[in-house]
Protein backbone atom coordinates (compact mmCIF):
# COMPACT_ATOMS: atom_id res chain seq x y z
CA UNK A 1 0.00 0.00 0.00
CA UNK A 2 1.34 3.91 -1.17
CA UNK A 3 1.60 6.63 1.28
CA UNK A 4 -1.49 8.35 -0.37
CA UNK A 5 -3.81 5.27 0.43
CA UNK A 6 -2.29 4.51 3.57
CA UNK A 7 -3.29 7.98 4.73
CA UNK A 8 -6.50 7.58 3.25
CA UNK A 9 -7.31 4.40 4.99
CA UNK A 10 -6.14 6.12 8.43
CA UNK A 11 -8.26 8.89 7.47
CA UNK A 12 -11.46 6.93 7.26
CA UNK A 13 -10.49 5.25 10.32
CA UNK A 14 -9.99 7.97 12.45
CA UNK A 15 -13.34 9.75 11.03
CA UNK A 16 -16.13 6.78 12.06
CA UNK A 17 -13.48 6.30 15.39
CA UNK A 18 -14.17 9.97 16.81
CA UNK A 19 -16.85 11.22 14.80
CA UNK A 20 -19.72 12.49 17.34
CA UNK A 21 -22.97 10.09 18.04
CA UNK A 22 -26.40 11.11 16.29
CA UNK A 23 -29.62 10.70 17.56
CA UNK A 24 -32.40 9.96 15.73
CA UNK A 25 -35.38 12.30 17.40
CA UNK A 26 -38.09 9.51 17.85
CA UNK A 27 -38.93 7.87 20.61
CA UNK A 28 -41.19 5.02 20.36
CA UNK A 29 -43.89 3.23 22.85
CA UNK A 30 -47.15 1.20 22.98
CA UNK A 31 -49.11 2.04 26.02
CA UNK A 32 -50.58 5.22 26.84
CA UNK A 33 -49.08 5.96 30.22
CA UNK A 34 -45.65 5.67 28.83
CA UNK A 35 -46.86 8.30 25.69
CA UNK A 36 -47.81 10.29 28.09
CA UNK A 37 -45.06 10.62 30.25
CA UNK A 38 -42.09 10.99 26.89
CA UNK A 39 -44.51 13.12 25.66
CA UNK A 40 -45.12 15.26 28.66
CA UNK A 41 -41.29 15.02 29.32
CA UNK A 42 -39.75 15.99 25.44
CA UNK A 43 -42.26 19.18 25.07
CA UNK A 44 -40.00 22.03 23.75
CA UNK A 45 -37.54 19.96 23.02
CA UNK A 46 -38.10 18.81 19.17
CA UNK A 47 -37.93 15.27 20.12
CA UNK A 48 -41.00 13.29 18.79
CA UNK A 49 -42.83 10.07 20.41
CA UNK A 50 -44.67 7.64 18.06
CA UNK A 51 -47.44 5.85 19.41
CA UNK A 52 -46.90 2.63 17.64
CA UNK A 53 -49.81 -0.15 18.03
CA UNK A 54 -53.44 0.73 16.88
CA UNK A 55 -55.52 3.07 18.44
CA UNK A 56 -58.22 0.53 18.76
CA UNK A 57 -56.16 -2.18 20.36
CA UNK A 58 -56.06 -2.59 24.18
CA UNK A 59 -53.09 -3.74 26.12
CA UNK A 60 -54.20 -7.07 26.02
CA UNK A 61 -53.92 -7.84 22.13
CA UNK A 62 -50.62 -5.94 21.92
CA UNK A 63 -48.24 -9.14 21.80
CA UNK A 64 -50.33 -10.82 19.26
CA UNK A 65 -50.46 -7.88 16.76
CA UNK A 66 -46.34 -7.17 17.61
CA UNK A 67 -46.06 -11.11 16.41
CA UNK A 68 -48.01 -10.31 12.96
CA UNK A 69 -49.41 -6.94 11.78
CA UNK A 70 -47.46 -5.27 13.48
CA UNK A 71 -43.93 -6.50 13.28
CA UNK A 72 -42.86 -4.92 10.03
CA UNK A 73 -44.09 -1.73 11.51
CA UNK A 74 -42.23 -1.84 14.42
CA UNK A 75 -39.11 -3.07 12.50
CA UNK A 76 -39.38 0.06 10.22
CA UNK A 77 -39.93 2.49 13.45
CA UNK A 78 -36.75 1.35 15.10
CA UNK A 79 -34.66 2.15 11.83
CA UNK A 80 -35.63 5.79 12.75
CA UNK A 81 -35.71 5.24 16.68
CA UNK A 82 -33.48 6.14 19.52
CA UNK A 83 -35.53 5.05 22.35
CA UNK A 84 -38.31 2.51 23.40
CA UNK A 85 -40.15 3.47 26.65
CA UNK A 86 -41.26 0.05 27.74
CA UNK A 87 -43.16 -1.42 30.64
CA UNK A 88 -40.71 -4.54 30.81
CA UNK A 89 -40.16 -5.07 34.62
CA UNK A 90 -44.22 -5.58 35.60
CA UNK A 91 -45.06 -6.51 31.92
CA UNK A 92 -42.15 -8.76 30.61
CA UNK A 93 -44.57 -9.59 27.20
CA UNK A 94 -43.98 -5.83 26.78
CA UNK A 95 -43.28 -6.49 22.53
CA UNK A 96 -42.13 -2.75 21.50
CA UNK A 97 -38.43 -3.02 22.16
CA UNK A 98 -38.11 -6.60 21.29
CA UNK A 99 -39.64 -6.01 17.68
CA UNK A 100 -38.41 -2.45 17.23
CA UNK A 101 -34.63 -3.69 18.09
CA UNK A 102 -34.78 -5.93 15.32
CA UNK A 103 -34.50 -2.38 13.11
CA UNK A 104 -31.84 -1.10 15.08
CA UNK A 105 -29.42 -2.80 17.10
CA UNK A 106 -28.58 0.24 19.32
CA UNK A 107 -31.94 1.32 20.39
CA UNK A 108 -31.64 2.16 23.89
CA UNK A 109 -34.51 0.59 25.94
CA UNK A 110 -36.57 3.06 29.08
CA UNK A 111 -38.03 0.71 31.26
CA UNK A 112 -40.81 2.94 33.15
CA UNK A 113 -41.89 0.43 35.92
CA UNK A 114 -38.07 0.39 37.05
CA UNK A 115 -35.14 2.18 36.63
CA UNK A 116 -31.91 -0.18 34.71
CA UNK A 117 -29.26 0.98 37.39
CA UNK A 118 -27.85 -0.77 40.15
CA UNK A 119 -30.06 1.36 42.60
CA UNK A 120 -33.14 0.58 40.90
CA UNK A 121 -35.92 2.14 41.69
CA UNK A 122 -39.86 1.10 40.62
CA UNK A 123 -43.01 1.47 40.78
CA UNK A 124 -45.34 -0.07 43.33
CA UNK A 125 -46.01 -3.57 41.83
CA UNK A 126 -48.79 -5.42 42.94
CA UNK A 127 -49.25 -9.02 43.07
CA UNK A 128 -52.28 -10.71 42.14
CA UNK A 129 -54.51 -13.55 42.90
CA UNK A 130 -52.88 -15.89 40.27
CA UNK A 131 -49.14 -14.79 41.40
CA UNK A 132 -49.17 -12.47 38.04
CA UNK A 133 -47.86 -8.70 38.30
CA UNK A 134 -50.40 -6.59 37.85
CA UNK A 135 -49.35 -4.84 34.54
CA UNK A 136 -51.34 -1.86 34.89
CA UNK A 137 -49.77 0.18 37.54
CA UNK A 138 -50.60 3.96 36.24
CA UNK A 139 -53.82 3.07 37.75
CA UNK A 140 -52.67 3.86 40.87
CA UNK A 141 -51.53 7.56 40.52
CA UNK A 142 -49.02 7.24 42.78
CA UNK A 143 -46.70 5.10 40.51
CA UNK A 144 -47.19 7.86 37.55
CA UNK A 145 -44.87 10.32 40.33
CA UNK A 146 -42.18 7.29 40.27
CA UNK A 147 -42.37 6.76 36.37
CA UNK A 148 -41.81 10.37 35.48
CA UNK A 149 -38.82 10.36 37.74
CA UNK A 150 -37.40 6.93 36.16
CA UNK A 151 -38.22 8.17 32.31
CA UNK A 152 -37.30 11.46 33.04
CA UNK A 153 -33.38 10.98 34.17
CA UNK A 154 -33.21 8.42 31.67
CA UNK A 155 -34.07 11.02 29.09
CA UNK A 156 -32.05 13.51 30.12
CA UNK A 157 -28.92 11.15 29.78
CA UNK A 158 -29.90 9.88 26.58
CA UNK A 159 -30.24 13.65 25.20
CA UNK A 160 -28.51 15.72 27.66
CA UNK A 161 -28.97 19.25 25.19
CA UNK A 162 -32.38 18.93 26.62
CA UNK A 163 -31.21 18.30 30.27
CA UNK A 164 -32.86 21.45 31.33
CA UNK A 165 -35.65 21.35 29.60
CA UNK A 166 -36.36 17.83 30.54
CA UNK A 167 -35.83 18.68 34.06
CA UNK A 168 -38.00 21.23 33.96
CA UNK A 169 -40.81 19.68 31.91
CA UNK A 170 -40.48 16.65 34.75
CA UNK A 171 -41.17 18.80 37.33
CA UNK A 172 -44.53 20.17 36.15
CA UNK A 173 -45.59 16.95 35.54
CA UNK A 174 -45.21 15.85 39.49
CA UNK A 175 -46.85 18.85 40.66
CA UNK A 176 -49.88 17.81 38.09
CA UNK A 177 -49.79 14.60 39.12
CA UNK A 178 -50.44 15.41 43.00
CA UNK A 179 -53.15 17.49 41.76
CA UNK A 180 -54.33 14.98 40.32
CA UNK A 181 -54.05 12.52 43.98
CA UNK A 182 -55.98 15.43 45.44
CA UNK A 183 -58.55 15.20 43.14
CA UNK A 184 -58.86 11.55 43.21
CA UNK A 185 -58.69 11.40 47.03
CA UNK A 186 -61.65 14.53 47.04
CA UNK A 187 -63.65 12.67 44.81
CA UNK A 188 -64.09 9.59 46.94
CA UNK A 189 -64.55 11.24 50.17
CA UNK A 190 -67.20 13.56 48.93
CA UNK A 191 -68.83 10.30 47.52
CA UNK A 192 -67.90 8.68 50.69
CA UNK A 193 -66.73 5.58 48.51
CA UNK A 194 -64.93 2.78 50.98
CA UNK A 195 -65.94 -0.30 50.41
CA UNK A 196 -66.09 -1.83 47.01
CA UNK A 197 -66.70 -4.72 44.72
CA UNK A 198 -64.76 -4.49 41.35
CA UNK A 199 -65.75 -5.64 37.82
CA UNK A 200 -62.10 -6.04 36.63
CA UNK A 201 -58.79 -7.23 37.15
CA UNK A 202 -57.45 -3.86 35.80
CA UNK A 203 -58.77 -1.96 38.80
CA UNK A 204 -56.89 -3.61 41.55
CA UNK A 205 -53.95 -1.16 41.18
CA UNK A 206 -56.80 1.88 41.38
CA UNK A 207 -58.11 0.18 44.17
CA UNK A 208 -55.11 -0.42 45.97
CA UNK A 209 -53.82 3.03 45.28
CA UNK A 210 -56.89 4.45 46.42
CA UNK A 211 -56.98 2.62 49.58
CA UNK A 212 -59.80 1.50 48.76
CA UNK A 213 -61.17 -1.91 50.80
CA UNK A 214 -62.31 -4.85 48.08
CA UNK A 215 -65.00 -6.98 49.64
CA UNK A 216 -65.82 -8.97 46.73
CA UNK A 217 -64.47 -9.54 43.12
CA UNK A 218 -66.51 -10.31 40.09
CA UNK A 219 -64.17 -10.42 37.23
CA UNK A 220 -66.56 -12.87 34.81
CA UNK A 221 -67.70 -11.23 31.67
CA UNK A 222 -71.40 -10.42 32.09
CA UNK A 223 -72.78 -12.81 29.70
CA UNK A 224 -71.45 -15.61 31.84
CA UNK A 225 -73.18 -14.62 35.18
CA UNK A 226 -75.20 -17.39 36.51
CA UNK A 227 -78.79 -16.54 37.97
CA UNK A 228 -76.39 -17.30 41.34
CA UNK A 229 -73.77 -15.02 40.74
CA UNK A 230 -77.00 -12.10 39.90
CA UNK A 231 -78.73 -12.48 42.84
CA UNK A 232 -75.66 -12.68 45.17
CA UNK A 233 -74.25 -9.33 43.95
CA UNK A 234 -77.93 -7.79 44.57
CA UNK A 235 -77.97 -9.02 48.09
CA UNK A 236 -74.58 -7.78 48.76
CA UNK A 237 -75.91 -3.90 47.74
CA UNK A 238 -79.24 -4.27 49.49
CA UNK A 239 -77.41 -5.80 52.59
CA UNK A 240 -74.56 -2.95 52.72
CA UNK A 241 -75.93 0.46 51.71
CA UNK A 242 -72.51 2.06 51.59
CA UNK A 243 -70.91 -0.45 49.06
CA UNK A 244 -69.98 0.59 45.69
CA UNK A 245 -69.52 -1.40 42.24
CA UNK A 246 -66.05 -0.35 40.47
CA UNK A 247 -66.25 -0.85 36.61
CA UNK A 248 -63.77 -0.39 33.76
CA UNK A 249 -67.21 -0.67 31.55
CA UNK A 250 -70.23 1.36 30.96
CA UNK A 251 -72.64 0.15 33.17
CA UNK A 252 -75.04 -2.40 31.56
CA UNK A 253 -78.93 -2.42 32.26
CA UNK A 254 -78.50 -5.62 33.45
CA UNK A 255 -76.24 -4.27 36.01
CA UNK A 256 -78.27 -0.97 36.79
CA UNK A 257 -80.99 -3.70 37.92
CA UNK A 258 -79.16 -4.80 40.34
CA UNK A 259 -76.98 -1.95 41.50
CA UNK A 260 -78.49 1.26 41.47
CA UNK A 261 -76.58 3.72 39.60
CA UNK A 262 -75.81 5.97 41.74
CA UNK A 263 -73.54 3.65 43.78
CA UNK A 264 -71.60 2.90 40.18
CA UNK A 265 -68.38 4.01 39.68
CA UNK A 266 -67.02 3.90 36.12
CA UNK A 267 -63.15 4.19 35.68
CA UNK A 268 -61.29 4.04 32.36
CA UNK A 269 -58.16 2.34 32.98
CA UNK A 270 -56.70 3.94 29.86
CA UNK A 271 -55.31 0.42 28.50
CA UNK A 272 -56.02 1.78 24.56
CA UNK A 273 -55.22 4.78 22.85
CA UNK A 274 -58.81 4.66 22.10
CA UNK A 275 -61.10 8.30 21.06
CA UNK A 276 -59.90 9.84 23.58
CA UNK A 277 -56.19 9.65 23.05
CA UNK A 278 -53.57 11.55 25.27
CA UNK A 279 -53.79 15.11 24.90
CA UNK A 280 -51.16 17.58 25.39
CA UNK A 281 -52.61 20.16 27.26
CA UNK A 282 -54.28 17.75 29.32
CA UNK A 283 -52.14 14.76 29.91
CA UNK A 284 -54.03 13.66 32.79
CA UNK A 285 -57.73 13.79 32.11
CA UNK A 286 -58.46 10.42 31.66
CA UNK A 287 -57.27 9.57 35.11
CA UNK A 288 -59.67 12.05 36.79
CA UNK A 289 -62.69 10.76 38.18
Amino acid sequence: MNSKKLMMSLGLVAASTFAPVTFSKDILTSTPVTYMLSEQLMQGTGVETSYLPPKRYGIERLVNWFSSKGQQQAIKAGQDATVAITLGAIWQQDPTYVYARQGNIRLIEIDASQAISPRAQGVAALTLDNGETSKYAWMNPTNLIRMASIVGEDLQKVYPQYQAQIEKNQQVLMLDVRELINQQQEFIFEKEIDSVVLLGESLEDFASGNQLFVVDRQFKPELEWSEADKLSLKAQFEEDETLWLVTDKRPSKMLISLVSQDRILQVDVIDRWGSKGIKSEKPLARWQL
